[in-house]
């Protein structure tokens, strides 16, 4: 895959790419050529992953997302399975996310208000770690899931540029209250034909440029009308993987049950 050259050069912008299936989800006035280019790209993204009809069909989701950690040469060390369950209820997104280890099986819930993780069934103290991630680790696996659609909540930021050797890249910013992290910033690279992004990269809250994170992207799978990203894999200086995150068992609008987002 061709490398990224980082930092390129802003090149012009030539024309401006028309919005379409997005224009209802952004303001159509007062944009600057860089957010309507943006909103072109995602927009031909969120068209080949089903159109805003497919996530507004979607009541909830059961996936599992496996974890890969690899070693310094780039072989696998470890893996581990998460079981998402994710419903939409009373104007909010919920999650709930199962995770074995050597010591048993934790879940940690996120109602959209309120969060709580208990080990074996039994619940676990408010300050322990489990507890306090539950929150970040909910919003964080229907985001992920939840993409391109995710990118036009309220308070996302998009805008777009070419890039030196072809391609763009799209810069994705949030405002002060949008979620856990608003000062985390991503970097979308559509480097070919395909709607589809290649690689991904992100810079954490507090975070400067030499902490970038790269990931590359493999694989759409389709489930219905809504397609998701497949595989997200980081990989260091080198290009060696470091760690992949894999979505699969894909169920769409399966019944869940209150229960599974009720505080034991």
């Amino acid at each position: 895959m061709r490398r990224i050259t980082l930092p390129g050069t802003v090149a012009p912008i030539l024309m401006l790419l028309t919005v379409g299936c997005v224009e209802s989800a952004s303001p159509p006035t007062d944009r600057t050529p860089e957010e309507v280019l943006a909103d072109s790209l995602i927009g031909s993204w969120l068209e080949a992953a089903g159109g805003l009809g497919a996530w507004d069909r979607l009541e909830s989701a059961r996936y599992t997302i496996t974890t890969v950690w690899f070693d310094s040469v780039g072989e696998i060390r470890r893996m581990r399975p998460r079981r998402v369950e994710m419903r939409r209820a009373g104007g909010l997104e919920q999650a709930r996310v199962e995770r074995p280890e050597a010591e048993g099986l934790y879940v940690q819930t996120w109602t959209g208000e309120a969060s709580w993780a208990t080990l074996n069934d039994a619940p676990l103290p408010s300050g322990s770690a489990e507890v306090a991630e539950s929150e970040y680790v909910g919003r964080d696996v229907i985001y992920w899931f939840g993409l391109p659609f995710k990118l036009y909540d309220p308070g996302v930021h998009r805008s777009a540029r070419r890039i030196d050797g072809g391609g763009y890249e799209v810069l994705v910013t949030f405002g002060d209250q949008v979620g856990v992290h608003p000062g985390d910033r991503y970097f979308y690279y559509f480097l070919d034909e395909d709607p589809f992004p290649e690689e991904v990269h992100y810079i954490e809250q507090g975070k400067t440029e030499a902490d970038r994170n790269r990931t590359i992207w493999s694989g759409f799978g389709r489930v219905g009308d809504l397609a998701y990203v497949i595989a997200r894999t980081w990989v260091d200086s080198a290009g060696l993987p470091t760690k992949e995150l894999r979505i699969d068992d894909v169920q769409l609008n399966p019944v869940l049950p209150d229960s599974l987002f009720t505080a034991p």
